[in-house]
């Protein structure tokens, strides 16, 4: 009987960005892991139920959860995949937009109070750098934001995934035996 495939969930936002989120997508599938893209038509849809289910449900299924932030928040269900990852303490990973990133620093005095906890501050509009501040609220649960150092993740920043992306998913992903091994150390 052949070995099972690792199971990458493959966690983004899509619309504006079908071009590099396929390009991650045929990358993983081009080092071997059977990967749950919603946008690729790799998770499975639940019968009756709406995509969200489906969505957590693969985030359930998978060995190693790959979130990709990008500086526009969508429907939402992503964030909530993000979440069920790090309730479910998920192996994962993540790529953050320089957009967010960036924004974040820009933005945290007017975000947040001295305590930490997040003000009602929005954005007054969308723009074409960013739509929504949620997708800051979604790196800094990704990273463990507020967590001690030791318990923290990391979102590797990328502006243009072509140039500055793809060697972050090479490095992580390349190996598959590594991966596997790490992986397997945790469980």
């Amino acid at each position: 009987m052949p070995k099972k495939k690792l199971k990458i969930m493959l966690s983004s936002v899509v619309y504006g960005y079908q071009p590099q989120v396929e390009a991650i997508y045929n990358v993983l599938v081009g080092y071997g892991y059977e990967v749950l893209c919603s946008h690729m038509g790799t998770v499975y849809s639940i019968p009756g139920k709406p995509p969200l289910v489906s969505c957590l449900k693969a985030v359930e299924d998978c060995d190693f959860f790959f979130g990709i932030i990008f500086p526009h928040y969508g429907s939402g269900i992503t964030h909530k995949e993000f979440l069920k990852a790090i309730e479910l303490e998920k192996p994962r990973g993540f790529l953050a937009h320089a957009n967010v990133t960036f924004a974040r620093q820009l933005l945290k005095q007017f975000m947040y109070k001295k305590n930490g906890d997040r003000t009602r501050f929005k954005l007054k509009r969308k723009s074409r750098v960013m739509d929504d501040l949620r997708v800051i609220d979604m790196y800094n649960h990704a990273i463990g934001d507020g967590l001690s150092i030791k318990n923290r993740l990391w979102a590797h920043e990328f502006y243009n995934y072509t140039i500055d992306g793809s060697r972050f998913v090479k490095t992580q992903f390349s190996d598959y035996n590594q991966l596997e091994k790490d992986i397997n150390a945790l469980l």
